[in-house]
């Protein structure tokens, strides 16, 4: 039965104008319970127009004040606080749920009913039974959106209001980071007037000093003994630049004289310095990882305002900021360069429908007819389905070449971008395989052949002019990989570092007793090698099964539209498959949306959702007064990217991550500023507080991120403490927890833990305890006392920072691993992708659409699709 006429009954103590309208006739939208569509909006649906009320002012306040309302409620049995009941029909309950939209919290109205629902294409039934479940999970996903609001959410929905774009949003969220960043570099820097060598700060001027004076081929040789140069030649060529921007300002002339400007602290100097790195920030580092989330986000379905706050949560991280503008380093480059090339890898399913992969059912719908059906349907021959294959591959295969190019220039720049090595070398040469398997031998080898060549071309530009003499190429890779250094540097919290300090274990069982610093070496290669292969080997496979999945959902886009095409003629009736598992609340949309991207909607509300679909509904017909007149060719759709992200994708973010953690844990001559390298893709997972996700794992991967920023910066504590940065340390530690609403201890007060709530809330316990201790001792102890301690262990607060730390950032490993394999598992790949053919069954061609299109969701989340039906006008009878 169809409740779209059904005079509706407010059941409150007042009755606003979107209630009156309903009773005078209006339509009232029914949605589905399917995962969401926007980040911020749980149920994925989208706000009543104001032509549905017939007063937009009047609704768009009764709107407000119910989102009012609802702010007040946190409990999730309150979430559903208006209730409408349809007369006469006591088993249908149309209940109104007060969730986020593009113009704020507003009430959206839901059909839950015993009785088939009936739409304007066709009859679904649903019971409510069978939506129990479903309805639940709404409900706390309800509950979630509305818990305490964040500042940074405030922020963002206040834009919102203010009708600004995401353009001024984000410049205003930028001009804010880089004040932030300004303020930071206020403070002092590494090795600020303590001779005779100073700091990295020191280090940074002294290299734009001598590539400003000297020829290339003495850049790695000149006075090797003070700060020698002993990064790749690309961070020569920084500084390169940095000196010819200061000769054109004649007072930072003697701050970068040869010889005679060593030690040089005064100003104009370290402005000039600062704002080289603040110009590495605005030129490198903010367009990739704005790029990089845009591409993840928005290619996952989600909304915009999700995607700000994520994009400003990771540009105000806290420990590169303190690095970089405290401190005083160019990460920003390295990390900035690195975050473009996993964006660039980063790809969705295609679209079939999009540019260049064969011809649009859309773009013919008006001049499709009984006669012409045939001869469209012969377009998809076997030469336009291979031509559309081979544009498809062609037009991925260069995102990867660039990809290559802009990781090349990663390394070029710092030798620690090597972290993320084996990753992307694993998903490259992943696609290359599946190409070759399941396109053709030569698209494998020519995806192969041009990351070999553009790559060898990136780096023989940037080392060529060592190039000239083997003495010159092995003086530069002699400094960029210095052995002699020891397997550690100062108090580092890795396994090495931590089994050496760690008082259960005696001193001659202590790795720097045990083995030669040559041994080390070897050990840590072979320890690292082998952690990362499980992870890898899984990366690998996901990227030969993406190619795979691809061509199927391209070819499932081409066997629908062919039921389509037949459908009007007769011929054949149009065909989806009953039961389909959507794809998930990760995804944020179903099948229909995610591979079809078929926008259309419903006839009696433009503002309403399909009963099958996150995607909007649009009908076409020449008379709207009979209802069943109704077309189902799809409006003509924009053209992109499908929403569902491929599985080489879904994955390379935890790859990342556990790839470059294991080389932090187990590798040799690392530096405590190298936990930015793994930070980098831990950061990248966030997205916002209490985000529902995914079935919530989005907000287990924010509470993770959060923890490891937080222990991350705290590991950096007895470096900033030296440097000078403590009070800047502080204010960013909190101005950062603040703005994204990160409350490390509730967790231990709530009812309901989850580990790593819990687990964090006695991590930051333990940190602001140790924190305490150190300001706290010098008035504990007498003087006497204090120096005794001291002298007996010196490094007594770095070795308990390092003993604390360690576990977290191990733990973190595991998690990465575990993640990675869940999602692995989600996307079909199977245990390392090596059973079952790499994920699954083999499919025979005729059933390879819906049981491989199901393959890519996360969460096995079931939908009926209705068998569309479509109504035909009577056949005119031609007047005699």
């Amino acid at each position: 039965m169809d409740f779209s006429d059904v005079p509706v009954r407010r059941a409150s103590h007042k009755v606003d104008k979107a209630a009156r309208s309903s009773r005078s006739g209006s339509p009232v939208a029914t949605t589905s319970a399917l995962p969401p569509a926007d980040g911020t909006d749980p149920f994925g649906t989208q706000a009543l127009p104001p032509s549905a009320s017939g007063s937009g002012s009047g609704f768009k306040n009764s709107l407000r004040s119910g989102a009012r309302r609802q702010r007040t409620n946190s409990s999730s049995s309150r979430t559903m606080e208006r209730l409408f009941i349809p007369p006469n029909y006591e088993n249908n309950h149309l209940v109104t749920s007060p969730v986020s939209s593009r113009h704020g919290n507003v009430p959206i109205q839901r059909l839950v009913s015993n009785a088939s629902i009936t739409s304007g294409y066709g009859r679904e039934s649903i019971t409510s039974s069978s939506l129990l479940s479903r309805f639940e999970d709404s409900a706390a996903l309800a509950a979630a959106a509305s818990q305490d609001t964040t500042p940074l959410r405030r922020y963002v929905r206040y834009m919102a209001r203010e009708r600004k774009g995401t353009r001024d949003l984000m410049i205003i969220g930028i001009v804010a980071a880089g004040w932030v960043r300004w303020a930071v570099g206020t403070s002092g820097w590494s090795g600020k007037g303590v001779g005779p060598k100073f700091g990295d700060f020191e280090a940074q001027r002294h290299w734009i000093e001598l590539t400003s004076h000297l020829p290339y081929d003495q850049w790695y040789f000149y006075d090797l003994q003070y700060w020698g140069l002993d990064y790749p030649p690309l961070s020569g060529w920084l500084s390169l630049w940095c000196g010819q921007l200061a000769s054109y300002f004649p007072a930072l002339e003697p701050g970068f004289a040869l010889y005679t400007s060593r030690g040089a602290e005064a100003q104009p100097l370290p402005s000039f310095m600062r704002l080289t790195v603040l110009l590495c920030d605005s030129l490198v580092y903010f367009p990739a990882v704005l790029f990089f989330l845009s591409r993840r986000l928005k290619g996952s379905g989600r909304g915009t305002r999700t995607r700000s706050i994520s994009q400003l949560s990771v540009i105000f991280q806290p420990a590169l900021i303190l690095i970089d503008h405290g401190h005083f380093q160019y990460n920003n480059v390295m990390l900035g360069l690195s975050a473009a090339a996993f964006a660039l890898l980063s790809t969705n399913l295609p679209n079939p429908d999009g540019p260049g992969f064969g011809y649009n059912i859309a773009n013919k719908r008006s001049s499709v007819s009984a006669a012409t059906v045939p001869e469209a349907t012969s377009n998809t021959s076997v030469k336009s389905v291979k031509r559309r294959l081979t544009n498809l591959s062609r037009r991925l295969s260069y995102d990867y070449v660039l990809a290559a190019i802009l990781f090349s220039m990663s390394l070029g720049f710092k030798q620690m971008a090597l972290y993320y090595a084996p990753a992307v070398f694993a998903i490259m040469l992943g696609r290359c395989w599946g190409l070759a398997a399941h396109v053709g031998f030569d698209r494998g080898l020519a995806l192969f052949s041009g990351l070999a060549i553009f790559t060898t071309l990136t780096f023989v530009i940037m080392f060529h002019p060592w190039l000239t003499s083997p003495e010159q190429f092995l003086q530069v890779i002699h400094r960029i990989f210095p052995l002699a250094r020891g397997i550690f540097e100062d108090k580092v919290a890795n396994i090495w570092c931590f089994l050496s300090v760690l008082p259960v274990v005696p001193r001659p069982l202590r790795p720097k007793e045990l083995f030669s610093v040559q041994a080390l070496a070897r050990l840590s290669m072979v320890t690292t090698v082998l952690v990362i292969i499980p992870g890898c080997v899984q990366l690998f496979w996901a990227g030969a099964e993406t190619v795979r999945v691809e061509m199927e959902v391209d070819e499932v886009q081409q066997r629908k539209g062919k039921a389509l095409l037949n459908g009007l003629d007769g011929q054949t009736k149009p065909h989806f498959a009953a039961s389909i598992k959507a794809p998930s609340s990760y995804d944020g949309a179903s099948v229909m949306g995610a591979v079809l991207q078929t926008p259309i909607k419903t006839p009696r509300h433009r503002g309403s959702m399909s009963t099958t679909s996150a995607t909007p509904m649009k009908h076409s017909s020449t008379n709207n007064a009979n209802p069943g007149n109704r077309s189902l060719l799809p409006q003509q759709p924009k053209q992109q990217a499908s929403i569902c992200p491929s599985p080489a994708a879904r994955i390379l973010p935890y790859a990342l991550l556990s790839t470059s953690m294991a080389f932090f844990l187990f590798g040799f001559q690392v530096h405590e500023k190298s936990i930015l390298l793994p930070l980098l893709p831990l950061t990248l997972l966030m997205c916002a507080k209490g985000d529902s996700w995914g079935g919530g794992e989005a907000k287990i991967d924010w509470e993770w991120a959060v923890l490891g920023n937080n222990v991350a910066t705290f590991s950096l504590w007895p470096l900033l403490k030296k440097d000078g940065v403590g009070l800047q340390y502080a204010l960013m530690l909190f101005f950062w927890n603040w703005v994204i609403g990160h409350r490390p201890f509730s967790e231990l007060l709530a009812g309901r833990q989850t580990f790593v709530g819990w687990f964090g809330g006695l991590v930051h316990v333990a940190m602001v305890g140790l924190h305490l201790l150190e300001i706290g001792l010098p008035h504990i102890l007498s003087q006497s006392s204090l120096e005794k301690l001291l002298a007996r262990y010196p490094d007594l607060f770095p070795v308990l920072n390092v003993i604390l730390c360690t576990p977290v950032f191990g733990l973190i490993w595991l998690w990465a691993l575990k993640r990675q394999l869940e999602v692995g598992f989600a996307v079909g790949l199977g245990t390392f992708g090596l059973l079952s053919g790499g994920g699954g069954e083999g499919v025979s061609a005729g059933h390879r659409g819906t049981k491989d299109v199901s393959r890519l969701s996360p969460t096995p989340i079931t939908t009926s699709i209705p068998t569309p039906k479509v109504h035909r006008a009577p056949p005119v009878t031609p007047a005699s």
